[in-house]
């Protein structure tokens, strides 16, 4: 590995200690709406949208799986879209998994 290798990967490294640090205050702030029991679109949907836009890993992807369950309680319909972002960005079937269980819940109940 050159140097130049190595400087990238160190790079990498710092950003993702970066994003880690940052999901940590999402997280927080995901847990403040859920207390604060809001329930605005636009600021489920805006913390949504960074979660996206970060790269992918284990924890984003279970943030942004309960903020999407969270979200599903609000709006049904928008939620999936999420979760089809998701799916469609990172070809990543895990969250759209998860809220469509919940959506077959929700239908098994509204049978009956």
């Amino acid at each position: 590995m050159d140097k130049r290798e190595k400087a990238f990967i160190e790079k990498i490294k710092e950003f993702m200690e970066v994003q880690d640090d940052y999901l940590n205050y999402l997280e927080e702030y995901f847990d403040f709406i859920r207390y604060r029991n809001i329930t605005r679109n636009s600021e489920i949907e805006h913390l949504l949208d960074i979660v996206l836009g970060m790269i992918p890993t284990d924890k984003t992807v279970d943030l942004y799986t309960r903020i999407c369950l969270y979200y599903h309680a609000i709006d049904r319909q928008c939620a999936m879209e999420y979760a089809q972002f998701y799916l469609e960005m990172y070809n990543d079937d895990r969250v759209i998994r998860e809220v469509m269980k919940v959506e077959r819940l929700i239908k098994r109940y509204e049978k009956k």
